[in-house]
């Protein structure tokens, strides 16, 4: 999966070992989604090892003396984009609209790499109206407040939200009263949940849920009435079972801008989860005119050699000739937004090729 990544990958006898293992975890800071890593244990694991580059996030702990300024970079990029025939690949319409999808694509990790950790909230659901029937029918209740509040929301909008706040209290109540039991996640690199904490002594297990089992006793129905009736703890645990809304921030305008971007990038984590080929890759590269499964060519390798280029140039600068149909299909929807990007080419590039590169850097030089 291309959820984790690893500093170093050795070859332990049949099998690969992974060291300073990191997964995604995205935060909200300064107005924007982060992603910063959480360190899993060293482990032996099988898959695709070298199939995307590690991420700034990770990288950015290289030592200082190896790293170079975001406005050096782009000076010295911008000098290449004059005076070298990288500045006519990029000018090219399908290079510069490939650069474009790829500063989008970018842009969308963040919410590609979370894992569903609502998963099968249908069914839990069910099951604890079975096992906690007076507990499940007070969250109805709450959650039909909520649909009466966001009944002009669209409705996958509207039933994400209850179904938060649904799972949130459930969660709740088997943290009081029980435990729950967890599948393996890929976004966590295998790992079946990451703690938490939400309170002083009071750690989350976020993951997917498999089963909740609940043991009702006196004391534990106090700490679910309790935990349940507060409004913040309830929004805390909303917040680490929905990582793209932004914590501490709890606008319900703030959730229809999460959800509107979580739902319209379900087609795009569903393909990497399943695709043997990362969504968004960089170096693939098939020959004799060849493409894989569930992609489309983007850059034709016509327009490779009249630009005096081929594919391997492409793999060299890390472009894939290659675009995911799901991802395809989401630009198209997207059209003038990103042809409109090609009058920044040196943008374009930047966000490609200079690690750390924003807008702003250029106005500042």
């Amino acid at each position: 999966m291309a959820f984790a990544w690893a500093e170093r990958v050795r070859q332990r006898g049949d099998s690969l070992e992974a060291e300073n293992v990191q997964v995604a975890v995205s935060f909200w800071q300064e107005g924007r989604w982060r992603v910063r890593g959480h360190t899993l244990p060293d482990r032996a694991f099988a898959g695709y090892a070298y199939r995307v580059p590690a991420p700034e996030w990770f990288v950015r702990e290289c030592p200082p003396e190896a790293r170079v300024t975001p406005g050096s970079a782009f000076t010295a990029l911008e000098l290449r984009l004059h005076t070298t025939p990288l500045g006519s690949m990029c000018r090219n319409f399908e290079v510069g609209l490939a650069l474009a999808q790829d500063k989008l694509a970018a842009a969308l990790t963040p919410a590609v790499h979370l894992p569903d950790l609502l998963a099968g909230e249908g069914r839990l659901e069910r099951e604890w109206k079975i096992e906690r029937p007076a507990i499940a029918a007070q969250a109805a209740n709450a959650k039909a407040a909520i649909e009466r509040r966001g009944a002009s929301w669209p409705p996958e909008i509207r039933q994400l939200r209850t179904w938060l706040h649904g799972a949130a209290l459930r969660r709740l109540d088997a943290m009081a009263t029980g435990r729950e039991i967890f599948a393996p996640c890929a976004a966590y690199f295998g790992e079946p949940y990451l703690p938490c904490d939400l309170a002083p002594g009071l750690s989350l297990k976020a993951g997917v849920v498999r089963r909740a089992e609940f043991w009702p006793n006196a004391e534990g129905e106090a700490r679910s009435r309790a935990w349940r009736a507060d409004a913040g703890l309830v929004a805390a645990v909303e917040a680490r079972l929905f990582p793209l809304w932004p914590a501490k921030v709890w606008s319900d305008q703030d959730f229809i801008t999460a959800a509107a971007i979580w739902l319209g990038t379900a087609g795009l984590r569903d393909f990497e989860i399943h695709s043997p080929l990362p969504l968004f890759p960089h170096s693939v590269i098939f020959s004799d005119g060849g493409t894989p499964f569930g992609f489309r060519i983007r850059i034709q390798p016509e327009t490779m050699r009249a630009l005096g280029g081929s594919y391997l140039t492409l793999a060299a600068a890390g472009l894939s000739p290659y675009i995911a149909e799901p991802f395809y299909h989401y630009c198209a929807a997207r059209g003038e937004a990103l042809t409109a990007g090609l009058k920044d080419i040196a943008g374009l590039a930047a966000a490609k090729w200079c690690r750390g590169w924003s807008g702003a850097q250029a106005v500042k030089r």
